[in-house]
């Protein structure tokens, strides 16, 4: 099976500037440089999926070989919105320089991908240099001393910097302090973890009414403690009111919210709002409230694929395993003792922390997915007897939703 995925690649703000699209078939090296995306991948990516669906309104990373730049599939490519990030493994080809020296002609704009540098590829860069915008340097694998000359030199040069695989704040503060214009890598997903033992008055409100709803509180109680809160009110009603809930009428009233989300689903659309009361100058740690977004649409969608009786009851659950599973890291508290504030079921606890049930299995699942890691997929298509292409569609389905609430965020602030 070939399986779609994207990273964010953000500036120091942390806000999104593109996204690196992989395309990984079963077998291949989920760490491995050489994620190319072949011709007849953005082929299957153009119809399958709609390329505008992956990449929204940002900037689109297509990982290239010198093969794919003489293939005529490039005429379909966009190019304001793409960028092709050539592979290392091209970077010796000597039909790479006659190819660029046309296409960039064209208006084609390149970058050099994920370049471990050292001795022996220095070089190698910087004769490419002159056809490129951007140099994605692999700050994991590289030396470097020969990373810091580089990096004065691309900057002598105007050429924009990409750090990828970076996997701590602290390598992040190390290359932030070095002039880099962009990062990729986990440290989004495994930010300092700030103990802290208390939420401010609004999100202690609004935790409040979560457990006011999740201890089956009557509907007049809900919408009066609702009402109290005037800010939350407004907010919650112009979310509900965006193109991302899609409702054919316009919501006017709380009772309206509360029946037609259902009780568990308003719970849950809670917490992303406590994030939001952190910073009103905006959303807390933006590329990672996107991930808790993909991460609960997936889950809620596996479920429907591999069980498709499956209750409202059981899909709030699918749904508030995605959301705890990433949400703490935006308090940036503790992962046990934020459970602990929601006073979670075991069931949900288990699920997270030791993979246990039908939800921790749904949840590892949906990993894999997030990193596109083709060979455990397939391991679980064929466990719960689903089809290939419908497992693609949710992973575009996920994609689609996640743009429409970025875009929800961005109106919103």
């Amino acid at each position: 099976m070939s399986v779609l995925g994207r990273q964010v690649v953000n500036n120091s703000s942390y806000e999104i500037y593109a996204y690196d699209i992989l395309y990984r078939s079963e077998g291949e090296d989920i760490d491995s440089n050489d994620l190319s995306i072949s011709a007849s991948s953005v082929a299957t990516v153009l119809n399958d999926f709609g390329l505008e669906n992956v990449v929204g309104h940002y900037k689109g990373f297509l990982r290239v070989d010198t093969e794919f730049l003489s293939n005529s599939i490039m005429n379909t490519l966009s190019k304001e919105q793409f960028t092709l990030m050539i592979l290392q493994s091209s970077f010796l080809d000597k039909s790479l320089v006659p190819k660029l020296q046309k296409l960039v002609k064209k208006g084609f704009k390149f970058g050099l991908n994920d370049s471990v540098i050292n001795s022996s590829t220095i070089n190698a860069v910087v004769t490419l240099l002159k056809y490129v915008s951007f140099v994605k340097i692999d700050v994991l694998n590289s030396d470097e001393v020969y990373v810091n000359k580089l990096i004065e030199y691309l900057k002598s040069k105007n050429k924009k910097i990409i750090a990828s695989k970076i996997e701590t704040h602290e390598v992040y503060d190390i290359y932030k302090e070095k002039g880099v214009d962009y990062f990729q890598g986990y440290y989004l997903k495994r930010p300092n973890i700030i103990k802290t033992t208390a939420f401010n008055a609004s999100q202690t409100q609004i935790l409040e009414l979560w457990k006011l709803i999740k201890n089956n509180a009557s509907t007049k109680e809900i919408v009066s403690e609702l009402e109290k809160n005037h800010a939350l009110t407004l907010k919650l009603m112009q979310f509900i009111n965006s193109s991302f809930f899609s409702f054919r009428t316009q919501i006017s009233s709380m009772s309206q919210i509360i029946n037609l989300l259902g009780r568990d689903a308003l719970a849950n659309w809670l917490l992303i709002f406590m994030v939001s009361e952190k910073n009103k100058n905006g959303p807390v740690n933006h590329p990672l409230l996107l991930m808790v977004i993909n991460r609960t649409e997936v889950m809620v969608n596996l479920l429907k694929l591999v069980k498709p009786s499956s209750s409202m009851e059981e899909r709030s659950t699918a749904y508030l395993v995605g959301m705890l599973s990433l949400i703490h890291l935006l308090f940036q508290m503790e992962h046990r003792e934020f459970l602990h504030k929601l006073r979670v079921s075991d069931e949900v606890e288990e699920a997270m922390f030791e993979a246990k049930g039908f939800f921790g299995q749904l949840l590892v699942f949906t990993r894999y997915i997030e990193n596109a890691d083709a060979a455990h997929i397939n391991e679980y298509i064929k466990k719960y007897n689903l089809n290939k292409d419908d497992t693609n569609r949710i992973i575009t389905q996920a994609m689609v939703k996640v743009n429409e609430f970025d875009r929800m965020i961005k109106e919103s602030y």
